[in-house]
């Protein structure tokens, strides 16, 4: 195994034993900057930066997530 593979593996044990998971979406990049923006999650002079983005998509889903579980 290389050590490339054993970084990925090591990180994929650790998400999962936090409980957490990465997922591929495919969206509208456009789409997502400007939904972002609107919501106060992304600056709009950092939409063509994809790690601002991520953090923030990221940053969304956590709101989104805490909150309907406290729903629940």
């Amino acid at each position: 195994m290389s050590a490339s593979s054993r970084d990925r593996q090591r990180r994929y044990r650790r998400r999962r034993q936090a409980g957490r998971r990465v997922i591929m979406v495919e969206v509208d990049e456009v789409e997502l900057a400007a939904v972002l923006e609107k919501l106060r999650f992304l600056n709009p002079l950092s939409a063509d930066d994809d790690e601002a983005v991520q953090r923030a998509l990221q940053n969304l889903l956590g709101i989104l997530c805490r909150a309907m579980a406290d729903d629940a």
